[in-house]
């Protein structure tokens, strides 16, 4: 009797092991691309790598898998457009279900001689995405800057946050 009982409890294990992992695999996998507009900085600030951070951590907090391009520096339109094409490529090498390209636009104006101690507003958020099987566009939207402590890491996590939410809609 103990064998018997033994044994199925052994095939219980195993099926609802199995049942897990499969949905583990069944995943949808999202690669993102940050690209930063701020005619201040030459190189990517603190800030746009915390919603890189945010977005990456966010999307796989709700199950996806998640991969990234390197965040670039824009300053065209042409450069996105490369960067695009590049970030693209790469998430169908990848196998990604979805590519989303972020861009960040900060406010310049407001602050001279800016560093990443004392950051430049984000402005506004501009984001699109595709799906990787068939390169077509699913949605192109944008997302306000917090007027809240402009600047501030809280308020860039903040606007994340809204983003993430945003783009989850669309899938």
């Amino acid at each position: 009797m103990k064998f018997s009982l033994w044994n199925k409890g052994r095939k219980v294990f195993f099926s609802m092991a199995v049942l897990l992992m499969s949905g583990i695999c069944f995943a949808g996998q999202i690669s993102v691309q940050i690209v930063q507009h701020n005619l201040a900085l030459d190189y990517v600030s603190e800030q746009s790598l915390i919603v890189e951070d945010e977005l990456l951590n966010g999307f796989f907090d709700r199950g996806f898998i998640v991969t990234n391009s390197v965040a670039q520096v824009s300053e065209s339109k042409e450069e996105d457009s490369e960067l695009l094409y590049t970030g693209f490529g790469e998430a169908y090498e990848g196998s990604s279900d979805y590519f989303v390209q972020v861009k960040l636009y900060y406010d310049s104006s407001k602050n001279k001689g800016i560093t990443d101690a004392t950051p430049c507003p984000l402005d506004h958020i501009e984001w699109l995405m595709l799906k990787c099987s068939s390169g077509e566009t699913l949605i192109q939207s944008s997302v306000k800057g917090s007027k809240e402590k402009p600047g501030s890491d809280d308020n860039v996590r903040a606007v994340s946050y809204s983003l993430i939410s945003d783009i989850q809609k669309a899938l």
